[in-house]
């Protein structure tokens, strides 16, 4: 990653005219005691028709004779005006299944390749009070002997600056800790499955 730091210049408002990732929407709806009344979202223009989510994320894991460890990802988002820790993640793209998706998105974020583990998952819905943005977490094996694993080699969009460490399932709770001490911001996501972890070895679930 490059030693010199990302940061936002300015911000303004944006008409959905221009916008190509993201749309402002007004929905309309009836609330329980039969009242119309609004609210104010984001939807995703970018869906294939075929798709039942508009996104993945990839929850990627190696084995080794030290236990499990997870992959993650450090990279600057600009909403956030910080460098962000998260999963690896990304767009399904038209024609592909959500198993293409995470395969690809993999491959081309990290270098890694891997094979898809345990086909039954539920839809999440990222920020439901703001988006109808959904996503699949999909849950992938990483083969730390296979030979395009020893030597990973990303292939990055332009603009795209990622960086990728592996960490024990064991220290996540805390390393997010350590990493948010140092400025870093912790993707939600992340963050709920960390605090998962913790909280079942807090009520020894």
């Amino acid at each position: 990653m490059s030693s010199r730091i990302a940061k936002v210049i300015s911000t303004e408002l944006l008409e959905n005219k221009d916008a190509r990732w993201i749309n402002l929407v007004k929905i309309t709806y009836e609330d329980q005691n039969g009242q119309v009344r609004t609210w104010e979202g984001t939807r995703r223009p970018t869906r294939p028709k075929t798709s039942a989510v508009d996104a993945v994320q990839m929850l990627a894991v190696r084995e080794l004779p030290t236990g499990a460890e997870l992959l993650l990802e450090k990279q600057f988002r600009p909403p956030a005006g910080k460098l962000v820790v998260e999963f690896p993640a990304g767009l399904v793209d038209h024609g592909e299944t959500v198993e293409e998706a995470a395969l690809r998105e993999l491959r081309e974020e990290t270098g890694y390749v891997g094979e898809v583990v345990h086909a039954q998952r539920p839809m999440f819905f990222s920020s439901p009070a703001s988006s109808s943005s959904t996503t699949f977490m999909i849950q992938i094996k990483v083969d730390a002997e296979k030979e395009e694993n020893k030597n990973p080699k990303p292939a990055l969009e332009d603009g795209e600056f990622i960086e990728c460490f592996w960490v024990a399932f064991k220290d996540l709770y805390m390393e997010c800790r350590r990493l948010e001490a140092q400025g870093f911001a912790i993707d939600g996501k992340l963050g709920a499955f960390a605090e998962g972890l913790e909280a079942a070895k807090v009520w020894k679930i």
